[in-house]
Formats: C-alpha cells, structure tokens, sequence
C-alpha cells in the first residue's frame, strides 16, 4: 500500500521511504476510484490525474496522478492506495475555493465563457482556491481562447474583497490589450435630449469595459433626467455590439433603448422627525416647492441644508431619508423627509501640522472649538475665512481637514495640514 499527504514536500519523502525495485515495479489497477469529493465526477477526477484505467503504471505514475489533483489547490489533502486491483484516491475538499468573476471578456457572458473554460479544464465549475494550479490553468485557457478571436492578450487573476477584506471571489482580467466602451447609441428619447444624451454617449466613450458599465449608464441617464422631474426613466434592450480590435485596443459598442416616463412635478414636501428647524424655516429655505417640477437636485440641495445644524452640533451620522410617494395618474410626487440624528460626537484632539509654534499659537488664539465641546463639522472649512482679518500670517496659507471618528467614544480627531498657497478656507 502507498499514501500521499499535503501538497509538496510528501511525495519526495515517500521516494526516499521506497526501494529502487518497489520504485520501478508495475502494476495494472482494475479499477481507479475517488472519494471525498462530489463537487465532481469519478470520470472528472480520473482525467485530472492523467491515469486510464487498464493502464500499466507504477508507484511514481500513482504518485505523480496524486500531485496533479494536488496542485490544483481544490483539496487539502490527497492519499492513495492501491490493493492489487483498485487503485484509490482519498481526496479532503480545500476550504478556501471562491467563485469565478470576469471582469472585461465581451465575447461571453459568464456562464458561458465558465463552459468554454470547464471543457478544457478537468474539475473546474467556476470556482478556483486562489494563487492556485487550478487558477493558472484557468487563465492559459482563457489566454487561448482570447488567441482563438485573434487576440494576443495577457490575463491576470487576482482575489477580490468586499468591504471587510473578507476575499469574496477570484477575478480574471484582461490587462492588455485594453477593453473598452466604443461608440453608445441611445434610441427612443425625445428630441430636447440630444444633446444631453450626446454628451452621456461621449463620456463614456473610451471608458474601461467592465460589468459595471450597465449601471453607470443608467446612472448617468436617470441624474439627467431626474434634474427634470422624469423619475421613472430606464434603459432598455441594454447590449453589447461585436468588439473590434482597433488600434491596439478591444472597443465594446454599446446601444440601448431609453424609456422616458412621465414627468411629475412635486405636490407636498414635508419635515418630520427631531428637527432643528421650524416648518415655517424649512419651507422658507427648501430650495423646491409644491407645483415645482421634481428636480432632484433641488431636493438634495434642501436635504443638505437641513443636515448642516445636525452637523455643526455633533450629530455628525444623523441619517436624513427622503421617501417618495407617487400619484401614477397625476404625476406628481409628495416626499416625506425625516431625520434620525444619531449620537452626538464630541472634540477630541487637534493637530496643526506644518506650522510653527508662534503660528500655532495664533491659530490656538482663535479657535474656539474647545476639547469635549459638541463637534461641529462645519466649523474647520470655515475657519480661515472666519477670520482672515486677524489671522494675516497666514494669508498666503491654505489648509485641509481630516477628521478621526471613534464610533465607541463618539470622539473626533482632528488633524488640519497647513500649505503654501491654494484657496483660502
């Protein structure tokens, strides 16, 4: 009987452990079984390792078979035996396998290009272990694939992470030649937005290809036509037209179908919730009004304006939500805007970087915004113009901000970084 462990180093002890006659003698299994494993097919598994049943192999032969399924990364352990008829693999499942993402191959859509690369690669399925066998192998074939079109490309794969670091996924990407959006044809708007559209089709014109060019489409549509009051504006029939390979660079045309909607005008805009503001104040100061057309913009502008007093006394994560409720026969829209302030965060430290210590002191003579006083985040960008009529050694300064939050202490960190010229604020 043999067996294998690990992933390197066990078969040259194994070697070592085996005589020359044992090494040399051959043998022809009757069956070549696997277990351990049923993310794939025994006919699967015996083609990663190369063996055919009914073969004459020895023990290298087994050995060798052994290190393919290892170097694929997919297992975390792999050990064989062989009982004078059976020869059998004993496989322990990797735990680190993530799925497959493509980043900018226009040819394909996912699934399919997971097909094409599956029926070359024995044991993949669209996941791989990263910095793997399985993942270079996964790449030449998508190298020859891109070859197939005409294409001399280089490939790369790198982990991708969400928020946290957690990796979420193995990503392939095309490095070179560069992929990107060619011409962007929209159908089915209105004359008054051509020009509009003209300018959206431009920019994105010799952006990089990607998965996200979809949505970046559709938000480019919807902010321009949101600034009219259309709020159901889509896009439609979104595809891919056939790359070209102009140029040293693959171009991706783009067309889709914009879907107008009606436009709606605003009917009511109310403040709810802890507010800093009277109704009066706040209807005084909204930048829209009730008959107005629904420009989101204008509803920004005044949900701004109400989170700076939260802002200026320390309610720095107050959460402001404006929910829409349509009239689909009237075209209109009523917002109910409610604020939820949050905790209160408190100064903390204050550091002046890039001054000397008599122009600390001058700065220290007039900051007002005291250790342990609510933070006011709007008091840092103004502070300079504030008072630049006492602060004159440093008129040919300018500053930024960047502040610390501490969400257990509700504590802010300042540190404002001094430079020679650039605007006053």
């Amino acid at each position: 009987m043999f067996a294998i462990s690990g992933r390197c180093l066990c078969p040259i002890f194994l070697y070592l452990l085996l005589s020359p006659a044992a090494i040399a003698q051959k043998y022809t299994p009757k069956q070549i079984t696997f277990s351990g494993y049923a993310s794939a097919s025994q006919s699967e598994l015996l083609a990663a390792t190369g063996l055919t049943t009914g073969s004459s192999i020895g023990q290298p032969e087994m050995q060798a078979a052994a290190q393919k399924l290892s170097d694929t990364g997919l297992f975390s352990d792999v050990r064989f035996s062989f009982n004078g008829a059976e020869l059998h693999y004993a496989l322990k499942p990797a735990e680190d396998v993530e799925p497959v993402l493509y980043q900018n191959f226009p040819w394909w859509q996912s699934p399919a290009l997971t097909a094409a690369v599956a029926a070359k690669v024995p044991l993949f399925h669209g996941s791989v272990v990263p910095e793997s066998g399985l993942q270079t192998q996964v790449a030449a074939v998508l190298t020859m694939l891109l070859q197939q079109k005409g294409l001399a490309a280089t490939v790369s794969a790198l982990p991708r992470s969400d928020a946290s670091g957690h990796v979420t996924g193995v990503e392939f990407r095309i490095d070179s030649p560069p992929v990107q959006i060619g011409e962007v044809k929209f159908q089915g708007a209105g004359p008054d937005w051509i020009d509009p559209l003209a300018a959206i089709a431009k920019a994105a014109n010799g952006q990089e290809y990607g998965g996200g060019t979809e949505s970046a489409l559709n938000a480019a549509i919807k902010a321009v036509y949101h600034r009219k009051g259309y709020l159901d504006v889509s896009l439609a029939n979104f595809a891919y037209g056939e790359p070209q390979f102009l140029n040293g660079k693959v171009s991706v045309p783009v067309s889709a179908t914009v879907q107008e909607g009606p436009q709606y005008r605003l009917s009511n805009l109310k403040l709810s919730g802890d507010v800093l503001v009277t109704p009066e104040e706040f209807l005084k100061s909204a930048k829209i009004h009730s008959g107005d057309i629904a420009n989101e913009d204008l509803l920004r502008q005044t949900i701004s304006q109400i989170g700076t007093p939260y802002r200026a006394k320390g309610y720095i994560r107050a959460l402001i939500n404006a929910d829409p409720v349509f009239d689909r026969v009237q075209h209109t829209v009523d917002y109910s805007i409610t604020v939820e302030p949050g905790p209160i965060f408190h100064m903390g430290n204050l550091t002046l970087l890039n001054l000397d210590p008599n122009k600390q002191a001058l700065v220290m003579k007039y900051w007002t915004l005291r250790q342990g006083d609510a933070y006011d985040a709007t008091y840092a960008p103004t502070f300079l113009n504030r008072n630049k009529s006492t602060l004159h050694e440093l008129d040919a300064l300018s500053a930024s901000y960047k502040q610390f939050e501490n969400e257990d202490t509700h504590i802010v960190d300042l540190v404002i970084t001094f430079r020679p010229g650039g605007p006053v604020n």
